[in-house]
């Protein structure tokens, strides 16, 4: 129970790693991907503009949602378990781990900090938005996105993909599909998309923290809301820290509740350990 545990605490960490943005590599550089093989012809006779706008066409805005959400691990152990996610728009992420009914574990994320909690060892992590995210401009709306599978440009004059935005964008061709490249990188990292051959749709997110870790974050089972437009269903998540991590959330839309009025707030638990972040990881990647 007590190594399962860990286990459980990898898909966290791992998405925990994702939601900082702590290794992928450059969308130039992204290795090849199912992205949609087949080019239908109305999508080839589009242009790279005419796509993005029919991307930013397929999005609507959202206010709150829950939902059912099946975290896997597949590296470097692999464990499929249940979970229970909530956000608030721009607000917070908050994902609860579930064994026979009861919580082990849990993510919260909100403007100011980056919790997980390891309920069976009584254990936590604290991390602040300013020393996780430093200058980057990079909001709780950003994080979600790169959750559900929506392009976005992050900093303050940014935010998910819309018409106005295509002014800071640039497009390029490659093998994996039309990519788009926000046209100002933060200092800390450079970042960028790739849509799918068969859709407009994002197919990938790709973030390099320059000369550090390499991964990347693909989505597949496009899901189409009455409530908030498109999102993907699935979200794949790999990076490299000195061993491969790779987990997964795939999203149960059909059960999702829209725009209730969901609010969260953290509360350090009582009488648990706070242990570094970078401690955690690092003893996670040894399994």
């Amino acid at each position: 129970m007590n190594r399962q545990l860990h286990i459980i605490l990898l898909a966290i960490a791992a998405l925990s790693a994702a939601i900082c943005f702590t290794g992928c590599s450059t969308a130039k550089k992204s290795a090849k991907r199912d992205l949609g093989s087949e080019i239908p012809g109305d999508i080839a006779l589009q242009t790279p503009s005419q796509r993005y706008t029919e991307l930013c066409k397929s999005y609507a805005d959202w206010q709150d949602v829950t939902m059912p959400v099946r975290v896997s691990v597949t590296a470097p152990k692999s464990i499929s378990l249940s979970a229970r996610a909530a956000m608030k728009r721009d607000k917070w992420i908050s994902i609860s781990v579930r064994m026979l009914g009861f919580e082990v574990a849990s993510l919260f994320v909100d403007k100011d900090s980056v919790h997980v909690i390891d309920r069976y060892h009584k254990k936590y992590v604290s991390e602040s938005i300013a020393d996780t995210f430093g200058s980057t401009g990079i909001s709780v709306a950003d994080i979600q996105d790169l959750l559900l599978g929506r392009g976005f440009v992050v900093g303050d004059a940014g935010g998910t993909f819309t018409p106005p935005l295509s002014t800071a964008i640039e497009f390029a061709n490659s093998a994996e599909g039309l990519m788009i490249l926000p046209a100002i990188q933060p200092k800390e990292f450079e970042y960028g998309f790739i849509m799918a051959q068969d859709a407009n749709r994002i197919g990938a997110a790709s973030v390099n923290i320059k000369d550090k870790h390499a991964g990347v974050v693909t989505y597949t089972d496009p899901i189409e809301t009455r409530q908030a437009g498109s999102f993907a269903g699935e979200c794949a998540i790999e990076l490299v820290r000195g061993k491969k991590m790779a987990a997964s959330l795939k999203w149960n839309f059909s059960s999702a509740k829209w725009n209730t009025g969901e609010e969260r707030s953290w509360k350090c638990p009582s009488g648990y350990a706070r242990i570094d972040a970078a401690a955690i990881i690092s003893k996670l990647t040894k399994l």
